[in-house]
């Protein structure tokens, strides 16, 4: 069995079950005890949480992607390190890969799959924006709901990856298929990188096929460095040429030829879907994609592949092994050594040129690496140098101390709580869609990084909070370019509301709630009223929350319905929320058309479970011990479990219980020092309302206050009366006996 199931990281997030592995991270289904919610973890394996710089900076580059926020991409909750776990919290999506919804189909009719492309493409510019390249779109990495909407996962990762895993050395990351030329040879990748697989998926999509496909996954990576892809219409003629033109200039091999940006592309498609039979004529270098590779630089690009995929393999080599080949590498001399980046241009350069040329070239060549190579002892000696004279200075008297995380501390307090430790400036102030005004969102000494008491400058970047945008005036607009420009400009969560209006043609918008030239926050939901003409009598939105499941389809017949059932206190078979609701916001009524998608949720009849946190006072005969362990039991079994370190300075404890309806609680506490079990007391717990009510009869130790032999922590807990209760009643001493032995 998986050894991270059961576990709970940080105490709040309980995995359940493994949902997806992958090279580098396992992916889990687990539940967040706290806001009584699913979500999924995704923990780095093992292999790649020994080293504690990688750890740092994937805190640090998690913390950047966390700012990521689009309704195309998936939300990242939290991220978190714990029994040498480093793990990501994320949104659960309940769908398919966009790879299995392919698998399915075989191939996709364009206009669905314009539909999905788009929507990742909004999902790029929103990421590039912020400088952040995924580096390993494909469809694996894209999530698919019932309704069409698209997410896109694992934003950063591949980044991180690359920059991080020195023994890749800036090769190839990525899945081999959808890789771009300048990423599978190492060179210099950007958002142009993302357009390209961008392209291989659309091309697969509209085709079936994948452009570039082989046995062997060094061949796939040369084919994309040295062969063009057939047309995507020499395989399915029903393709629109003007379509074609799109994917064939998102895959052209040169990045400075593809789409410079998403929002560039996405342009494009906006121009093809309001005329499908549109021609762009695009102009490229050359119709031949060959370029001319020697059999050296075959050589070269294959080995340099081969070793990134070794490296990359989760039976990678151990960092012993790896700095052993190279010794025997050396040893051996250069025959065995991959030739460097410059020496495959220069190869590839040489096969081109005149002998005289290469002797003149290669001269200068040298030359120009000797004033580099120069250049560079004079830096490191220098640097050296003001080393020494820092040290002998008495600098390095000053106590090293570990940079404390910033990252959300206000500015003000952490001026005040830190002014003997180090100078804190204000670097510069920035708009932030994560951060209220005033927080801390950059540092340029690093959390975990040493720094000398009282010497040390810490400059920081400070939140502006939210940026104010004002709504653009998309009245009038194709609703599609309307919604493009309104997330573009203002990061915008749009929601699309139709209405019928014989003023307005079919398709474009209405208006928007709020209205157009209003300034909100960036990140705002808004409502954007488009026409749906007035030829097709309008629908009006039913409200079948209510209504048994057979009900509302009758009523839903003419609407595209999906039916999801989810735990409820309902009747089973009750709908108990629909996707569109009856009324707008403005409280006029939703009109849609035919076939539009509508999805309700429908009762189980199974009652969600809920927790609830009881609170008490720590008892005598723990509050002195070093931890404690506190267990809930509802109907004599254990519902939860909760360890407590430091009790001795707790003065109260809150242990979480989930359940349905009302039941009676037991509360027992273990003192860990001397394995004493403590009866804390009986409660009655409304699960429902989240009330907590103390019974009558508190329950006592009976091993406390008998002073009775140690004992371990499988007493059975029960309940009786308490002879120091203030009140008159009388207690007859058998009857508190019998209770408590229970004869």
């Amino acid at each position: 069995m998986d050894k991270n199931i059961g576990k709970r990281l940080d105490g709040r997030y309980e995995i359940t079950e493994l949902i997806g592995v992958g090279g580098m991270a396992d992916v889990y289904k687990a539940t967040d005890i706290l806001e009584g919610k699913v979500v999924a973890v995704k923990i780095l394996k093992p292999e790649f949480s020994d080293n504690e710089e990688f750890i740092r900076r994937f805190r640090n580059e998690s913390k950047a992607i966390a700012v990521l926020s689009h309704p195309n991409i998936v939300k990242i909750f939290d991220v978190g390190f714990t029994d040498k776990l480093q793990f990501i919290v994320m949104e659960y999506i309940d769908g398919i890969t966009l790879k299995e919804f392919i698998e399915q189909q075989g191939v996709l009719k364009w206009k669905d799959s314009i539909h999905f492309i788009i929507q990742i493409l909004r999902a790029l510019q929103h990421a590039h924006d912020r400088g952040i390249v995924h580096r390993d779109i494909k469809p694996q990495n894209i999530m698919l709901f019932p309704d069409g909407t698209i997410k896109v996962m694992d934003f950063g990762i591949a980044r991180f990856a690359r920059e991080e895993l020195k023994t890749i050395s800036d090769k190839a990351i990525g899945s081999v298929h959808y890789i771009s030329p300048e990423q599978a040879s190492g060179n210099v990748t950007d958002e142009r990188s993302d357009i390209y697989s961008v392209g291989i998926m659309m091309y697969e999509m509209l085709t079936g096929i994948k452009p570039f496909d082989a046995d062997n996954p060094v061949t796939v990576v040369l084919m994309h460095m040295q062969k063009g892809a057939r047309p995507p219409r020499q395989i399915n003629d029903t393709i629109p040429e003007g379509l074609e033109e799109i994917v064939i200039r998102a895959m052209q091999a040169d990045p400075s030829k593809r789409y410079q940006s998403a929002s560039e592309m996405i342009k494009d498609i906006e121009e093809f879907k309001r005329n499908p039979a549109i021609i762009f004529a695009y102009e490229y270098a050359s119709k031949e994609q060959t370029q001319n590779f020697s059999p050296a630089v075959k050589e070269s690009a294959s080995r340099a592949f081969e070793n990134t995929l070794d490296r990359n393999s989760v039976s990678a080599d151990s960092d012993r092994d790896i700095t052993s080949r190279k010794k025997n590498e050396e040893k051996q001399g250069s025959k065995v050594r991959t030739k460097t980046r410059d020496e495959l241009k220069r190869l590839e350069y040489d096969d081109d040129d005149d002998e005289d040329g290469d002797v003149s070239k290669s001269s200068y060549f040298v030359a120009i690496l000797t004033a580099i190579a120069a250049g560079i002892v004079i830096l490191v000696v220098a640097f050296v140098v003001i080393q020494l004279i820092d040290i002998t200075k008495g600098s390095g008297e000053a106590e090293l101390l570990e940079m404390t995380d910033l990252i959300g501390l206000s500015y003000q307090d952490v001026k005040v709580a830190y002014a003997d430790k180090f100078e804190l400036r204000n670097a510069g102030e920035e708009y932030n869609d994560m951060w209220p005004a005033g927080a801390i969102i950059r540092q340029s000494i690093e959390a975990g990084d040493n720094y000398k008491k009282g010497v040390a400058i810490q400059e920081v970047t400070v939140s502006k909070g939210k940026r104010q945008v004002i709504i653009d005036n998309v009245y009038g607009q194709e609703a599609e370019a309307a919604t493009a420009i309104l997330m573009a400009n203002g990061n915008f969560i749009v929601r699309q509301v139709f209405q019928s209006d014989e003023n307005v043609e079919e398709g474009m918008v209405i208006k928007t709630d709020p209205p157009r030239n209003e300034k909100v926050d960036s990140g705002s939901l808004i409502y954007m009223y488009v026409s749906n003409g007035s030829a097709q009598p309008p629908i009006y939105v039913p409200n079948v929350v209510g209504q048994t499941e057979e009900q509302a389809r009758i009523l839903l017949e003419k609407l595209a319905v999906t039916v999801l059932p989810v735990d409820s206190k309902d009747a089973a078979g009750t709908v108990v929320e629909q996707s569109v609701p009856p009324l707008a916001p403005d409280g006029t009524p939703n009109i849609i058309r035919v076939n539009d998608p509508i999805t309700i949720k429908v009762s189980t009849g199974n009652s969600p479970e809920t927790t609830v946190s009881i609170s008490f006072i720590v008892p005598s005969g723990i509050n002195k011990s070093a931890s404690a362990t506190f267990r809930t039991y509802i109907n004599g079994n254990l519902k939860l479990s909760t360890d407590i370190d430091n009790i001795r300075y707790t003065e109260t404890v809150s242990v979480p219980v989930s359940g349905t309806g009302t039941q009676r609680v037991i509360v027992e506490g273990v003192n860990n020092d001397t394995r004493k079990l403590i009866s804390i007391g009986e409660y009655e717990v409304n699960f429902d309302t989240g009330t907590v009510t103390e019974v009558e009869f508190k329950t006592r130790n009976f091993l406390t206050l008998f002073e009775a032999e140690e004992q371990t922590t499988t007493t059975t807990a029960f309940t009786y009366p308490d002879p120091w209760a203030n009140d008159d009643t009388i207690i007859d001493g058998d009857e508190f006996w019998n209770n408590i032995i229970g004869e």
